[in-house]
């Protein structure tokens, strides 16, 4: 017959686990510690600016609704010369428009990219959808990366209506798209089947709204360092 038998743990062996315990607890502590710090702290102010430079602003119209190829014009038109810097409306994540192969092109809009927008800024809600269109050449963003409001994203073209590669078939300009994101509270906001909502009161709201865009956000040319950045 076989008798088992149970050491008991000495009693240098207890306190070194009751040591271990407590250097547990206290880097929990210290963790949870500088988390609720950091979510205290106010968070950045959300900006919304105009996508081109300044001087650029009085060249769209409210042309939404207006006869095209596909249809009626989902968007607003904001028209500059070939190679302008397009800049990021808001802060957001860079995904792919619909449609679209893998450097952003589709047969209607050139070369794009679309940025879902990261904050609620002015009309702008958090999940909304922000499309350029017609660009020069690809975006030199990947799907996932995030961006900052003023970020260039781009360069104003004249791409698309044909496959990779048309250009010349209209006007350089951007097209600018604003979809509604998919969330269960999205109210009654007026927009398409297609949940494209018009862009121009959007731009004209940016224009004149000194809140949506603090003296930071561009400096008297309309441009900023971010603009000067080689693609």
């Amino acid at each position: 017959m076989c008798v088992s038998i149970t050491k008991k743990p000495s009693g240098r062996r207890s306190r070194r686990d009751v040591l271990a315990v407590v250097l547990l607890l206290g880097v929990a502590f210290t963790l949870g510690a500088v988390t609720l710090l950091r979510s205290s702290e106010p968070p950045e102010p959300a900006v919304a600016v105009f996508p081109l430079p300044s001087g650029y602003a009085d060249s769209y119209g409210n042309d939404w609704g207006a006869a095209r190829v596909q249809g009626e014009h989902e968007g607003t038109d904001v028209f500059a010369p070939a190679g302008t810097s397009i800049r990021s409306i808001t802060a957001g994540t860079v995904s792919r428009a619909w449609g679209s192969s893998g450097n952003g092109w589709n047969n209607l809009g050139g070369y794009t990219v679309m940025i879902e927008a990261a904050q609620d800024v002015g009309p702008i809600k958090r999940g909304d959808r922000l499309y350029y269109a017609h660009m020069d050449e690809p975006t030199p963003l990947a799907p996932g990366e995030t961006v900052e409001a003023r970020q260039r994203i781009g360069t104003v073209g004249g791409t698309g209506q044909g496959p990779e590669g048309t250009r010349g078939k209209f006007e350089p300009h951007l097209h600018l798209g604003w979809y509604a994101g998919w969330g269960l509270f999205e109210g009654d906001r007026p927009r398409a089947p297609s949940g494209a909502m018009n862009p121009y009161p959007l731009l004209r709201r940016i224009e004149r709204d000194e809140t949506l865009r603090p003296a930071s956000a561009a400096s008297e040319n309309g441009t900023t360092a971010l603009d000067k950045k080689p693609m």
